[in-house]
């Protein structure tokens, strides 16, 4: 990893590393974003003081400073936390951060991260605002330090920051067991509408947490309501094709949209 030293940083640790913030770098999409923002960091005039331990973009990442010092990156964690940025913009829609680019900054962000979390001992879940506030470990946005401490106003990565895929592939890089693939394809759940339970909902959620279009934290239910609804749109929005001609994002995948949803899920 390249190593461009930021101008800006606190120099050792008084407490132990317990947190890791995941920031946006408000940058543009591109093949040396990381580097660019890294040399900010270097060059950044007195006026505007900041830094992160590692910068990360679609084809590289770039460390900063190193994990023990004390990065400016988010006030009321720099103590004892490890920030990284992300090539991006808070503004993305959840799709955006799952596009080709995206996914390539999800992947060296998690490698990152994944290494962070094995060396510091942090298990690799998303911690809330109260949780990060009350002293436990794990990983949260800056929008959650700001939540937290009250002392800046920042809100990346965004609301559409895609965690359950993000975390996943974290756990994954650190060797932890994949979640376990059904079997058999499962048909069809045929007659399935807004709003009912019959047939059960439950496969097509699976489905649609397991190819990235539903939070994990969704529980299942039987029924097909809001939530599910809103992630099948989410897959029509990405492949129109499988949405019957006229229909509207509530309508259920038909049994092609669901044979596809499938390998994206399952590979197979």
């Amino acid at each position: 990893m390249e190593f461009v030293q930021a101008r800006w940083y606190g120099p050792g640790r008084s407490v132990p590393i317990r947190v890791i913030v995941i920031h946006d770098m408000e940058a543009p999409e591109g093949p040396n974003t990381a580097e660019n923002v890294a040399h900010w960091f270097a060059t950044m005039s007195a006026s505007n003081k900041a830094s992160a331990h590692v910068c990360v973009d679609a084809n590289s990442a770039v460390r900063c400073v190193a994990d023990g010092d004390r990065a400016w990156h988010a006030p009321g964690a720099n103590s004892d936390g490890l920030g990284i940025e992300l090539a991006g913009y808070a503004r993305q829609t959840r799709e955006q951060w799952l596009d080709q680019y995206s996914k390539g900054v999800l992947e060296n962000a998690a490698r990152v991260v994944a290494g962070w979390c094995q060396k510091h001992n942090i298990p690799a879940v998303k911690l809330t605002a109260a949780e990060l506030a009350a002293g436990k470990r794990g990983i949260v946005g800056h929008r959650d330090v700001s939540a937290a401490y009250g002392q800046t106003n920042h809100t990346d990565p965004g609301p559409n920051f895609p965690w359950d895929y993000f975390l996943s592939r974290v756990n994954a890089l650190m060797g932890k067991p994949a979640p376990t693939k059904p079997s058999t394809r499962p048909a069809f759940p045929a007659g399935l509408k807004p709003n009912s339970s019959t047939p059960s909902a439950k496969p097509l959620q699976r489905a649609l947490k397991a190819a990235g279009f539903m939070n994990k934290t969704v529980a299942e239910s039987d029924n097909y309501g809001p939530k599910t609804q809103e992630s099948v749109g989410l897959f029509h929005r990405k492949y129109p094709q499988y949405a019957a001609q006229g229909s509207t994002w509530d309508v259920a995948i038909g049994p092609k949209g669901w044979n596809h949803l499938f390998t994206l899920a399952y590979g197979k």
